[in-house]
Order: structure tokens, then sequence, then C-alpha cells
């Protein structure tokens, strides 16, 4: 059964019922505190819980399995608030049958939550903000799931209430749904060393780098001079380094031909993309990249594939306020995507601008997933339509 195939009524039901206990658990002491005690509690934490309405029986079973993915008899009583409609809000509390199963629930509980922000991405940003600060925690025997206005007031309401610290697991990644990565190795997608440009703009000493280098420091000093100033954060450098760069350089097509299918020399490097002006995905990402490492923005190259895992692709992530956007300046650059409208310049230029890395898998890019930051983050994602950080 898909996420969508599921009955309207299963999210709009309540309550907090037990589920049946595995045999032998151990009997609840006098004072032990239920799930719908605890839930109750996270929702006096709430400023307006209105619209939050909680699952019974079957439905409530259905949705914690089929779903939120935790395995039938993990728990032997379980909370279920949702809400309907474009509404992200979601309180989950449940009684684990044994506390060793609090790390498989939690993990459960985590990919509910990605698959969920995955849901509401880029169709309503604030409720994908939201679901970004949601928590997932297990304590004491419990494990919750707090998608809600107040994470924090919800976490520390539900802590006074089971008397206990919470423990903030570890995400993980479950790649097995994800399309496999083969690299093509259509082309040498080494990563053009420059190490030495950023040392020799560090330092203010060019004298021992060579011709081709020197050349490609100069025209990033001239980018620099003219769209970087010493304000800016790290957030707007990146934005105008990057529409620099793609409106710069164009995609080099001759690779389309017959007799060049690797194209001109130095498509894949910095100096083909930023001193001739063309390049391959691998000239625009080293280029972007090399425009990061200037700035002081963290920022790496990921190599990897598109169309099913059969051609050769790289793009790039960067980190602000601690958080990885992916950024693919390539496909931001569109063959014929000069001859637009200032307004569609920026809805064609951004449309892979700090988006996710489910984004990145829906819109076909395979990479190594196991070994490549994982990101749902969105609040410096930009679509060139207004949507800018607070």
């Amino acid at each position: 059964m898909t996420r969508a195939s599921l009955p309207l009524a299963l999210l709009l039901c309540l309550t907090a019922c037990a589920a049946p206990a595995e045999q032998g658990a151990t009997a609840a002491p006098e004072d032990y505190v239920g799930t719908d005690q605890a839930t109750q509690a996270v929702l006096d934490s709430q400023s307006d819980p209105a619209g939050l309405t909680p699952l019974t029986g079957d439905d409530r079973t259905d949705y914690l399995t089929a779903v939120c993915g935790v395995e039938e008899g993990m728990w032997t009583e379980a909370a279920v608030y949702t809400a309907s409609g474009v509404d992200a809000r979601e309180i989950i509390v449940l009684r684990l049958s044994q506390a060793e199963n609090g790390e498989a629930v939690t993990t459960a509980l985590e990919a509910h939550r990605q698959a969920r922000l995955a849901d509401f991405f880029g169709y309503a940003p604030d409720q994908a903000a939201l679901l970004e600060e949601a928590v997932v925690t297990s304590l004491d025997g419990y494990a919750a799931l707090l998608s809600c206005e107040a994470p924090e007031a919800a976490l520390a309401a539900l802590e006074d209430a089971l008397g206990g610290e919470a423990a903030l697991p570890e995400p993980t990644l479950d790649i097995s749904a994800f399309a496999p990565f083969d690299p093509p190795n259509e082309y040498d997608m080494t990563l053009y060393d420059t190490s030495a440009i950023v040392a020799a703009w560090e330092s203010g000493d060019e004298s021992g780098l060579s011709h081709r280098d020197a050349a490609i420091l100069a025209r990033c000093r001239e980018i620099f001079a003219e769209h970087v100033t010493g304000d800016m954060t790290d957030f707007q450098k990146e934005l105008v380094l990057h529409d620099a760069l793609v409106d710069l350089g164009e995609y080099d097509e001759t690779v389309y031909g017959p007799d060049t299918p690797q194209g001109r020399p130095d498509n894949t490097n910095p100096y083909g993309m930023l001193v001739e002006g063309y390049g391959i995905c691998l000239g625009y990402a080293t280029s972007f990249q090399l425009l990061m490492d200037l700035a002081g923005v963290e920022c790496i190259t990921v190599v990897g594939a598109s169309s099913g895992s059969t051609s050769d692709h790289a793009w790039n992530m960067v980190r602000l306020e601690g958080e990885w956007y992916c950024v693919d300046p390539t496909w931001n650059d569109p063959v014929g995507g000069e001859h637009v409208s200032p307004h569609q310049w920026d809805q064609i230029h951004h449309a892979y601008f700090n988006v996710t890395s489910d984004y990145m898998r829906w819109t076909d890019h395979q990479w190594d997933y196991a070994n490549v930051p994982e990101t749902a983050a969105n609040r410096f994602y930009w679509n060139g339509a207004g949507r800018l950080p607070a």
C-alpha cells in the first residue's frame, strides 16, 4: 500500500488506545505514565493544538505500521495525533514492549518524518519547515515523534511527564529504495586541483602559479570585484557567485557532435568554464567549488550520474549555518535559457539551487548515497520567486 492510497478516515480519526501487549510483557508499575497522559502534556505545551485529533483502534495500528513503518509488537501502548489537510503537525508517543526496540522504532519514525518532509517540500514551505524542526526521540522505554509549532516545549513537556531525559537518535539512511548508482565512466571525472589557486588567493603571492591557474585566478578576482561585497552573508555570496557563473559560461554542446564526443579541451575544469566560457557538468561543478572556496563557503563536489545512472554528472553541496543544500549549476543553465525574461531567468536558473537530497533523487540524479551528506533542509532554498531566508 502506498502513502497516497491510505483512506482519508485513517488520518482523521481519534484516540490513544493500547495495542495488544506481547506475552510476557512486564506489567506497568502503579505510578507509570500512560501514553495518553504523556501526549496530553505535550498538547498542553502548545499554544494552539486545535486540529490535532488522535487515531483509534485499527486505524491507529495501520497508520503506525503501514505509514510510519513501525513493526507491530514493538509497542504495548500508543497515542497518535494527526492533522488533516495541509497541516504537518503530528504527535506520536509509544510505550515500547522492550527497551531494546527503541533504536528500530526511532529509525522508523525518523524515516517517516523525512518522507513527510519530502511530501510538503516545495508545496507548503512553512509546513516543510515545521517538519524540519520536528523531534524524534526515545526515553525510558518510550519513543516519540513531535511535529508541532513548538517542538522544544513539546520535548520538555514529554520529559517532565515521563520523568526522564530524551535521547535523540543518530539519523540513518535506507538506500534500498533509491535508484542504483553505477558510475558510467563516459568521461574522466577527476576533479581539477585548485589548491595552488586558493593558496595564491589567500597569500596574495601568485608567483608560483602556472599560466592557466593564473588566468583562472584573474577571472575569479574580476567576478568577486563585480559581485561580492564584504558585508554579504554566506548565502548572499553563494547566490551572486552562482548567478555570475551561470551567466558567464555556457554548456559545451560540441559533446553532442559525432566527431567530438568528449567536447572541447578543458570543458571539465575551471579554465574552460571561467576563462574560455564553456564547460560540461564537471566544469560547472569545479568552477562553483572554486568560487565557494575563495568565498569561504563550505562546499563539496558530488561526482555522480543522471539518466538512470547512464550518464556521468557532477554537482555541488554547500553548507549554510550548519545545514547542507544541493546545487546543480549545470542544470541551472539550460540551453536557450538566455533568451527569456528576467522573471523566467530566475525561475529557470534556480530550479536546482539549494534543494534537498530527495529533490535531486526525484529529478533523476544518482550518487554514492551512503557517503554523501543527506539533506532535507530548505531554509535557504530559493527558486527566484522571492523564497528567501527570513
